[in-house]
C-alpha cells in the first residue's frame, strides 16, 4: 500500500467532506470547549500523534531547579485519548549535551512520534530513535547515534513511507563530532562526509537502508509526495543561516526507493527554513523576497514572483477600529517573507505567516497574486468571556512568553529569545489544514483560525482567535493535530497536553 505519514500532521491535513468539522472556537484559559487537559512534569516541543484511541508525544527527562538546562534525554509518553490519563512512558537517551531546552529552533523533543499498526516510534533529536508496542510500551528496538553538533536547528520531521522512516542525519557520525558550532570543517575531513542527508531507516529493526546522495540542510523540512507516474519522492533543499555546509544551495527531488536524486537545481544564495511543499507537478520555494515555482519533472525554474511588492494588504487601525484594503502595497522583508516553517500549500495558494509584518499572507502560484491580512500579535484571553478578550496589535506590546514548566522551573532561561511572541526569527509551529479551516499557532499560545479557501484575504477570512492558556503563562512550538474519528483537536504546551472539543 502506497502511503506517507508526515508525522507532525498525521491527521491535521484532513480536508475531505467525509470527516466531521473541527472545533473552531475554544479557550484553555476559560475551559471553553476543552474535553480534557493533562499536566506534564516536564516541557517539550513535539506535536501530538493520535492512533487507536491513544495519544503520543514526548517531553524532556524531568530536571531539578539546579540541573543544567541543556538536557539531551527525553521521555516518550502514551496517553488515553478519551481521558488524558498517562498509560505508559519510555526513555530515549541523548548524546548531544549542547541543545538548550525550549530552544526557539528545536530541542531534544522537537519531533512528533509516528504510530502505525500496533507500534509507535519515538525520536530524540539528540541521538536516538526507538520502536515500541502500542499496548504496553514494550521496546522492539532502540537505535542510538551521534548527531552533528554544528547547528542546533532540526526541522526534518520523520516521515513514514511503506517500511521506511526518513530522517536527516550526518553521514559520518564519528567525523561529525569533530565539527564545532557554526565553524568550518576541520582539515583532513571531506566536507561531504559531514553533510547532513536523508536517511532511510527500516521501521522493523532500525537499520539504515540507504543514505541520500543530495544533501539536506538541518533548517529545511522535506515534504513527501508522488510524481504523476506514481514515483514516490521527497522534495528537500539546502541553504539558511550560519553557512550550512551542504551544497549547492537550492532544491532537490529524491526518490524514496533508493535515495538517488531525480534532479537538483542550484539557486545560488537562498534560505531553506521552510517546508518544501510540492503538488506532484510543481515544487514551491522561496528566495529572498521571491516565491519560486519549479517543474517537478526536471527542476526547471518556471516562475519567480516577488511576494513583497504589488500586494493587496488588509490592515487594521486599532485607533479607529476599522479595516482598510491597501492595493499595490509593499511589505517589509529581510532574508525571506515568512516566519520559519509556517508555509502551507492549499490548492493554488501558498500560505504563510509573515516575518517582519504581523500578518498572514498567501501567494497564488498560478497567477502570482499576493495578499496579506494583518493579525494581532497576541490575544489576552479573559477568564470571564470571549467578549472580554483583548487583542495586542504590536509585537513590542505583547506579554513575554513563559518557559517555566508545570513545576515552576524556567527550563528556557538559557535562550532569552524564547520569551518572544513567536513571529519572525523562530522555527514556529507548523500550520495545518483541517477541513475548511487553517490553524496557525504561535509561540505565545495564540491560535488563529482562518478560512482555508476564502475568495479574498480580508477580515472576513479570520474565523476566530483562540488561546492555549493564559497570556504570559503559556508557551508552545507544537503543531496542532486533528483526530477525524472523535473530531477533537490535540495541542500541547510547555505545561500540558490539551484535547480540544466536546467532552
Amino acid at each position: 500500500m502506497r502511503r506517507f505519514v508526515f508525522c507532525f500532521i498525521l491527521a491535521a491535513s484532513c480536508h475531505g467532506r467525509e470527516y466531521p468539522p473541527p472545533p473552531v472556537q475554544w479557550s484553555v484559559t476559560r475551559g471553553e470547549n476543552i474535553a480534557w487537559k493533562t499536566t506534564l512534569p516536564e516541557g517539550g516541543q513535539s506535536a501530538v500523534t493520535i492512533h487507536r484511541n491513544r495519544v503520543f508525544t514526548t517531553m524532556h527527562r524531568p530536571i531539578s531547579e539546579t540541573d543544567s538546562k541543556d538536557e539531551p534525554n527525553i521521555v516518550g509518553l502514551c496517553l488515553d485519548a478519551k481521558t488524558g490519563d498517562i498509560l505508559w512512558q519510555v526513555d530515549l537517551p541523548g548524546s548531544d549535551p549542547k541543545v538548550k531546552m525550549a530552544g526557539i529552533f528545536s530541542d531534544a523533543t522537537t519531533f512528533a512520534p509516528i504510530a502505525d499498526g500496533d507500534r509507535v516510534w519515538f525520536f530524540n533529536r539528540c541521538g536516538s530513535m526507538g520502536c515500541f508496542k502500542i499496548e504496553d510500551g514494550e521496546r522492539v528496538w532502540l537505535r542510538e547515534f551521534q548527531p552533528r553538533p554544528r547547528h542546533t536547528n532540526r526541522q526534518c520531521e520523520p516521515i513514514l513511507t511503506g517500511d521506511l522512516i526518513l530522517t536527516v542525519e550526518v553521514k559520518d557520525k564519528e567525523a561529525g563530532q569533530k565539527l564545532q558550532r557554526h565553524k568550518p570543517v576541520p582539515e583532513g575531513i571531506d566536507p561531504r562526509d559531514v553533510w547532513t542527508y536523508l536517511h532511510a531507516i527500516d521501521k522493523d529493526n532500525g537499520e539504515i537502508r540507504w543514505i541520500g546522495e543530495a544533501g539536506t540542510s538541518v533548517h529545511n523540512t522535506p515534504v513527501p509526495g508522488a510524481l504523476p507516474d506514481g514515483t514516490l519522492a521527497v522534495a528537500h533543499g539546502r541553504g539558511g543561516g550560519h553557512g550550512p555546509l551542504e551544497r549547492p544551495y537550492g532544491v532537490s527531488l529524491t526518490r524514496v526507493s533508493d535515495g538517488k536524486p531525480i534532479w537538483t537545481t542550484d539557486l545560488g544564495k537562498c534560505e531553506a527554513s521552510f517546508q518544501s511543499h510540492w503538488n506532484g507537478t510543481r515544487v514551491f520555494w522561496w528566495q529572498g523576497p521571491n516565491h519560486l515555482v519549479l517543474d517537478a519533472k526536471n527542476g526547471t525554474l518556471l516562475k519567480t514572483q516577488n511576494a513583497c511588492e504589488g500586494v493587496d494588504f488588509c490592515r487594521f487601525d486599532p485607533k479607529s477600529g476599522k479595516w482598510s484594503m491597501e492595493t499595490d502595497a509593499k511589505v517589509k522583508v529581510r532574508k525571506m517573507p515568512l516566519t520559519n516553517q509556517t508555509n502551507l500549500l492549499v490548492d493554488d495558494w501558498h500560505w504563510f505567516l509573515a516575518h517582519e509584518e504581523i500578518a498572514v499572507g498567501r501567494v497564488n502560484w498560478k497567477t502570482g497574486k499576493t495578499e496579506y491580512l494583518q493579525l494581532p500579535a497576541q490575544m489576552l484571553p479573559s477568564p470571564q468571556s470571549r467578549e472580554k478578550d483583548q487583542l495586542v496589535w504590536e509585537k513590542k506590546d505583547a506579554t513575554p512568553g513563559d518557559t517555566r514548566n508545570s513545576r515552576g522551573i524556567d527550563v528556557g532561561e538559557l535562550d532569552k529569545r524564547s520569551k518572544g511572541a513567536g513571529w519572525g526569527h523562530v522555527s514556529a509551529a507548523m500550520p495545518a489544514r483541517v477541513g475548511d479551516f487553517l490553524l496557525f499557532p504561535v509561540m505565545n499560545g495564540t491560535v488563529y483560525v482562518l478560512k482555508a479557501t476564502p475568495e479574498k484575504l480580508d477580515e472576513s477570512a479570520l474565523v476566530a482567535i483562540n488561546d492555549l492558556g493564559p497570556a504570559g503563562r503559556t508557551w508552545s512550538l507544537s503543531a496542532i493535530t486533528f483526530d477525524p474519528v472523535s473530531a477533537h483537536l490535540f495541542a500541547r504546551t510547555m505545561k500540558e497536553v490539551i484535547c480540544i472539543g466536546q467532552k
